[in-house]
């Protein structure tokens, strides 16, 4: 069999060797790929470039057009303009170049310098809510219920001192024959300083809204808020008690404060504060140990009372009287202990003349 006849045979035929591609001819076309990439991009650069400069250059000119413009009308008008009512109108003072063409919807620059940003509703489903909330609230509307009482319609009265305009609340007035009692209550905390209970229509926040019985309002008075500004006021030191004179109990005084010194059976007490009402002897302190105080607030309270001089004198005392008690059991120390009877009843007996008895030795 020849060569000629199995070629005859088959329809297969080698290729040449021009025919089949080139293994150098694929990085050239990658190199030409990225080479052209790279002008594009060089071409796009250089375009944004050219346009935010010229946007830039725009910008700048403008603002310089509106400095020139603001000098100008500076000059024209030293005051400055004027409305309607003669007063100055306010001025932008600051001014930023309106730009032109897209922004980003989150940075939205205005012309006076203010950056707008537009609303945002995260929550769709609240919507309901957020117009509610943007509603203005009605200035007569209804309290909230008390946590304690439980009233919502009633007003409440208020101990007001006239010395300094401090207020502690007293307690819902239900009724217009209670009022008696609130003012005994308002007495009876405040002895010997002048006071007036004041009524606050319910629903109401404001304390200068508040009317005592004359008609006259807390906001009215001439010492009103004068306690906020005001830490040492001495018109309101109580008067010295008289005789027959009741008085409440310390630690039912809701005007105390914490720092305050009370001077009680002759030792300075320091009121630290308490989380319950009435106090307890627990919420008092002695003012040397106490925390509330400054070093300079101690030797003031201390020069003024005097407690460090009179325990002074007390140890001084006990010092003689323990001499004086060791003196008399010591037999070897002179003393008049036999002209005067220290120890003993109240009335002693006399003793009689010494009897000597002699004693006689017999064998």
């Amino acid at each position: 069999m020849t060569q000629g006849s199995s070629c005859a045979g088959g329809a297969s035929v080698a290729p040449s060797p021009e025919a089949m591609p080139s293994p150098s001819g694929r990085p050239l076309r990658l190199a030409a790929l990225a080479a052209a990439g790279i002008a594009l991009g060089a071409a796009g650069t250089v375009v944004t470039v050219s346009i935010v400069q010229a946007e830039d250059d725009a910008g700048i000119r403008a603002f310089h057009l509106q400095e020139a413009a603001n000098r100008q009308a500076s000059r024209q008008g030293s005051h400055g303009t004027y409305g309607a009512t003669g007063r100055p109108q306010p001025q932008a003072a600051a001014y930023a170049p309106a730009r032109s063409g897209w922004q980003i919807p989150l940075l939205q620059m205005q012309p006076d310098g203010r950056i707008a940003h537009p609303p945002v509703d995260l929550n769709p489903f609240r919507q309901g809510a957020a117009d509610a909330a943007r509603k203005p609230a009605r200035r007569n509307q209804h309290a909230r219920i008390d946590a304690v009482s439980g009233a919502t319609d009633v007003a409440r009265t208020f101990c007001v001192r006239l010395c300094d305009g401090f207020h502690a609340p007293l307690g819902h007035l239900r009724a217009g024959s209670d009022l008696k009692a609130h003012e005994a209550l308002c007495q009876a905390n405040n002895p010997g300083i002048p006071v007036k209970v004041f009524r606050l229509a319910a629903g109401v926040a404001d304390i200068g809204e508040a009317q005592s019985a004359d008609g006259q309002r807390y906001r009215a008075l001439p010492m009103a808020y004068s306690h906020e500004t005001t830490r040492d006021a001495a018109t309101c030191r109580p008067a010295i008690v008289q005789a027959g004179e009741r008085r409440v109990s310390l630690l039912r005084d809701f005007t105390l404060r914490p720092g305050d010194s009370v001077v009680l059976d002759g030792r300075v007490q320091t009121f630290v504060g308490g989380s319950r009402w009435p106090y307890s002897p627990r919420d008092f302190r002695d003012f040397r140990s106490a925390g509330e105080l400054s070093k300079s607030q101690r030797r003031e309270i201390d020069e003024r009372v005097g407690i460090s001089r009179l325990e002074a004198q007390a140890r001084g005392l006990r010092r003689q009287m323990l001499l004086r008690e060791a003196s008399l059991r010591d037999d070897s120390v002179a003393s008049d202990a036999d002209r005067f009877v220290l120890r003993g009843s109240l009335d002693p007996v006399r003793r009689g003349p010494v009897r000597v008895i002699s004693l006689v030795v017999r064998d």
